[in-house]
């Protein structure tokens, strides 16, 4: 019964922290995939903009991005 209390304490509180912070961030991506075609070795940098949403009711942080 001694080490029930403080369980159940710990959880309650680990509850009241989660709920408070919040609920999610949802990211929608306009296009997943982009297909520049045939790429010529001319020296000129292609270009294609992604539009991102956060529609979630958290931030997003995007922490790194990588070409595929």
């Amino acid at each position: 019964m001694k080490r029930f209390v403080p369980m159940v304490l710990f959880l309650l509180v680990a509850a009241l922290f989660s709920y408070a912070e919040g609920g999610k961030p949802n990211m929608i991506i306009n296009q997943a995939v982009y297909d520049a075609g045939k790429v010529l070795r001319t020296g000129n940098p292609i270009e294609h903009v992604f539009l991102v949403k956060n529609a979630g009711d958290a931030n997003l942080n995007i922490l790194e991005v990588k070409p595929g």
